[in-house]
């Protein structure tokens, strides 16, 4: 069984691929446990979903370097020797070219979502992230990794207008009924929803001006489905996408 980890700076998602497909588990990545405590949840996990540990193999993408070290410490002892893992890192086999200035300062989840997307759609794609922060990843029909954009996400921008005003609080996290707002909560909604939308469609306007192609549109990540709606552009979800960008290294990685 291929098991997928994406360690990201609000939470730890798992995708485990089984024989009857793949099984996700969630855990916040906040507060840090230790080695023992992760596998306990871990083994929980696999015990209420009926699978089995033995023949493990591991792929990690991860942008919090704490957790990173305490995971590898957790498969070992999941399976009770050293497990193989495969750290992304744009020094692996991605199927891509980094056509940026600093490939090393890549998150690795962007590598993933951007090796998976341009795997799976087969064209110049723009991977949408709505997760902690929004970013926007793009790939052209050369299979170049040719830049992006980020920016904060939704709950971010929530929060530093809780915390940075003494007049705004923060609001449920559910789209706006209208983008006239009527009381506070609904200018907010507005903002954050319309506003997230309208600035990544401003970005890839220009984006595809330089790369002078247009991108087959990818949205994924924790806020992907609440911002369906608010894109104008034709766009795909793949909420799964990480998970599939992994096993789609690893595969890659097995193979070379």
């Amino acid at each position: 069984m291929l098991i997928a980890v994406d360690i990201g700076n609000s939470s730890i998602n798992i995708g485990y691929f089984t024989d009857k497909g793949l099984v996700v588990q969630n855990i916040d990545t906040h507060p840090l446990r230790n080695a023992d405590e992760y596998a306990l949840i871990l083994n929980d996990f696999f015990e209420k979903n009926s699978m089995e540990k033995n023949c493990l193999s591991v792929i990690i993408s991860s942008v919090v370097p704490s957790r990173t070290v305490v995971f590898n410490e957790v498969f070992n002892k999941l399976t009770e020797k050293e497990a193989e893992i495969l750290m992304v890192s744009h020094k692996i086999n991605t199927g891509l070219a980094f056509k940026v200035n600093a490939p090393e300062e890549l998150g690795t989840d962007r590598i993933a979502n951007a090796a998976g997307a341009y795997r799976l759609y087969k064209s110049p794609v723009a991977v949408l992230d709505f997760g902690t922060a929004t970013t926007v990843t793009a790939v052209d029909r050369h299979a170049n990794y040719i830049g992006g954009a980020i920016m904060p996400g939704l709950g971010l921008m929530n929060d530093i207008l809780d915390k940075g005003t003494s007049g705004l609080k923060k609001i449920a996290m559910e789209p706006p009924t209208s983008a006239l707002g009527k009381d506070t909560a609904g200018c907010i909604k507005s903002g954050l929803f319309y506003g997230t939308a309208g600035a990544v469609e401003r970005v890839l306007e220009e984006m595809e001006k330089e790369a002078e192609c247009k991108f087959n549109i990818i949205i994924t990540g924790g806020y992907g489905r609440i911002m369906d709606k608010f894109l104008q552009r034709p766009h795909n979800i793949n909420t799964n996408l990480i998970f599939e960008g992994l096993r789609i290294l690893y595969e890659i990685n097995r193979s070379a």
